[in-house]
């Protein structure tokens, strides 16, 4: 239960981190010379973390100690696209193309943030045993 929620929550974060992104390319689509930003997923992060998991400083002491769980998260990095160009200028921002990517980003966020809810509300339901 509460693995989905954090990875619903770090996957809140990457859709937050591309709505800055793709909001900083519509504030420079007159920027001569202005290249686009967004934001890609990557997988590298949850290796990296397990593989930090693995090293002998992170290891259980005693077996009444929580243990080191392996764990596939959600990670981004944001890049630049350096390959096209838009304009004389050098600039490559397409104002329609990153308003409706901000609205595709607006409705997953949405929908994580409904997943997320709906999570916490069965958590709840258990706790009260669905008293309230």
């Amino acid at each position: 239960m509460f693995k989905t929620v954090d990875q619903l929550q770090q996957a809140l974060g990457a859709a937050t981190q591309r709505h800055a992104v793709l909001s900083n390319n519509l504030a420079n689509a007159n920027t001569p010379g202005f290249k686009r930003s967004d934001v890609v997923i990557t997988t590298s992060f949850s290796d990296e973390y397990n593989a930090r998991l693995r090293r002998p400083g992170a290891a259980r002491t005693h077996r009444k100690h929580l243990e080191f769980r392996r764990t596939t998260g959600v990670a981004w990095r944001v890049v630049q696209d350096n390959s096209t160009t838009m304009r004389n200028d050098g600039n490559n921002v397409d104002p329609d193309r990153e308003m409706a990517l901000v609205a595709e980003n607006q409705l997953y966020y949405q929908a994580l943030v409904e997943a997320v809810s709906r999570k916490l509300r069965s958590l709840r339901s258990a706790i009260t045993e669905g008293r309230g």
